[in-house]
C-alpha cells in the first residue's frame, strides 16, 4: 500500500495538478484532476489506476509514466544562522 492506493482522484482539491513523468523517455506535463475525471470518466479512480490508464504523449513513445503531487507553494531557504 501506499499514497496512491489510498487516494481516489476525486479526493483532490479541483486546483491541484498532478505532475505525469514518462518511465522511458522522461518527457513531463501537469494533468488537472478535474479534466481528467470529465474527458475519461475516471471520478473512482484511485491514483495507481490512473498512473496505469495514462501514457507519454511525446510522439512516438507511449511509454507508461509515474504521477506526483505538485506543490506550487512559494518556498523560502533558510535565512539565519548564529549570532
Amino acid at each position: 500500500m501506499n499514497w496512491q492506493t489510498d487516494l481516489q482522484i476525486s479526493d483532490l482539491d479541483p486546483t491541484q495538478k498532478l505532475e505525469v513523468t514518462c518511465r522511458v523517455c522522461g518527457h513531463s506535463r501537469y494533468e488537472e484532476p478535474q479534466k481528467l475525471i470529465e474527458n475519461h470518466g475516471l471520478h473512482f479512480a484511485y491514483l495507481d489506476e490512473v498512473a496505469k490508464f495514462l501514457v507519454c504523449h511525446r510522439y512516438g513513445c507511449r511509454g507508461s509514466v509515474r504521477i506526483a503531487l505538485s506543490a506550487e507553494a512559494e518556498t523560502e531557504g533558510f535565512i539565519g544562522g548564529m549570532a
